[in-house]
């Protein structure tokens, strides 16, 4: 026979001296989150599973509780003043995981409903073997919830515990202590009544004790309620279910018809940035070529004139030129020492020229390497490596035709010095 068991703590900053264990804040929250030091009872520590908030939150709303908080005399909030409610919702001996989840809306709607804003966390932990005498559910995993509640700054925290509410309220009307625990009692049974009205019948849980339902023998009336509430509850599970798988499907329709959208327009934008890449490189391809077309006509315009340039100055050094012409009074030996003297200048001028001929035609060989390269560079880029390729024929022919006086030149220089040579010999 499953049956409810829920309690609420409060605490404070420092706990009560009267009590031998005083219940703080720091302690609480250490034990829920799995603090170091705080949790050794449990043999292997896990982080807890937050279903609401968080313990930022948690921290934050008790900074704010015990700055803002005020009593009726403007005093402001003790360090043994309660500022931190916990309640404990816990699921019979032998409740599965699966059983666990499914039941979870149901206690955390309960507690929505009463805390408000005010509720700032809910979580559950799945480290805490069922701590049973008997050994029968030993290995199982007790399965409860800690809620974490924190008042507003400007409200009492009695407003959120009903059992302190109507101790509070006996007291003001001159009620001694005996009644004013009596009272207490009554309202934190009237408390759990509300528990089993709203959460423990839908669930199929009895509000009794295990020691009670074992001395007593229910009534058919009370089986009836019984077996009756658990059909509630078994209707109330598939109807959650049934909605939660139609907002499920509905949840991943609505995402895949977003993700195909987003999906074309994603292509859409890829082809339209790959038809401007394309566009883009093709234009600055045939600015290239027409930049590389425009460079090599210059190196050719400039090649022919400085070979004409050269040319001219060399035409001219050779009308400059005059032999020497021997002297009156001479002697033989020393007229051939100031002709071969004259000889080797100009023979090292024309040497001097061609040389600077042949590094001109050095240099000329670069650029149409340079120029040539990056011609087959663009036509393997965009396929045009053919008509390419007749550019750079073309350009050959061209160089070959601009270079032809220049070799023709060479040849002649080459003839007269032969002839001067011969000449030279006696």
């Amino acid at each position: 026979m499953a049956y409810q068991f829920a309690h609420i703590i409060p605490y404070s900053r420092t706990g009560s001296k009267k009590d031998p264990e005083p219940k703080t804040t720091a302690g609480c929250l250490g034990e829920a989150f799995r603090e170091q030091g705080f949790a050794a009872h449990v043999e292997n520590p896990k982080q807890p599973v937050l279903l609401l908030g968080s313990s930022v939150e948690i921290d934050t709303s008790l900074k704010a509780y015990r700055e803002g908080f005020r009593d009726s005399r403007g005093h402001k909030l003790r360090k043994d003043g309660k500022e931190l409610l916990a309640e404990v919702p816990s699921w019979p001996p032998g409740t599965t995981k699966e059983e666990f989840e499914a039941s979870l809306h149901i206690v955390l709607f309960n507690l929505m409903e009463r805390y408000g804003s005010s509720l700032r966390c809910v979580l559950y932990h799945e480290d805490e073997p069922f701590l049973d005498e008997t050994g029968k559910h030993h290995g199982e995993i007790h399965f409860h919830i800690h809620a974490f509640i924190v008042p507003e700054p400007d409200e009492n925290f009695r407003n959120y515990h009903p059992g302190m509410m109507a101790k509070w309220q006996a007291r003001k009307e001159g009620l001694n202590h005996w009644e004013q625990d009596k009272r207490y009692k009554w309202t934190m049974g009237d408390w759990q009544d509300e528990i089993n009205r709203k959460v423990g019948i839908p669930l199929g849980w009895v509000k009794a004790r295990p020691k009670e339902l074992r001395e007593k023998r229910l009534s058919r009336r009370e089986q009836r309620i019984i077996n009756a509430a658990k059909e509630k509850s078994i209707q109330i599970q598939d109807a959650a279910k049934k909605k939660a798988e139609a907002e499920a499907e509905n949840i991943i329709k609505q995402a895949l018809d977003t993700a195909k959208k987003e999906a074309e327009k994603i292509i859409h934008n890829a082809n339209a940035e790959a038809d401007k890449i394309i566009n883009n490189a093709v234009h600055d391809a045939t600015m290239i070529g027409e930049n590389l077309e425009k460079q090599r006509e210059k190196i050719l315009t400039d090649t022919s004139k400085d070979q004409k340039e050269i040319i001219t100055v060399l035409k001219t050094d050779l009308t400059k030129i005059k032999v020497p012409q021997p002297e009156n009074v001479e002697t033989a030996k020393n007229f051939y020492g100031r002709i071969s003297s004259w000889l080797k200048a100009v023979v090292k001028k024309f040497t001097e020229k061609e040389k600077e001929l042949n590094e001109r035609e050095l240099e000329l060989n670069k650029q149409e390497m340079a120029v040539e390269a990056q011609l087959k560079t663009l036509a393997g880029d965009f396929g045009e490596e053919k008509k390419l390729k007749l550019a750079i024929r073309l350009l050959q022919d061209k160089l070959a035709k601009l270079l032809q006086p220049k070799v023709e030149k060479q040849t002649k220089e080459q003839d007269n010095k032969k002839n001067r040579q011969s000449s030279r010999k006696p």
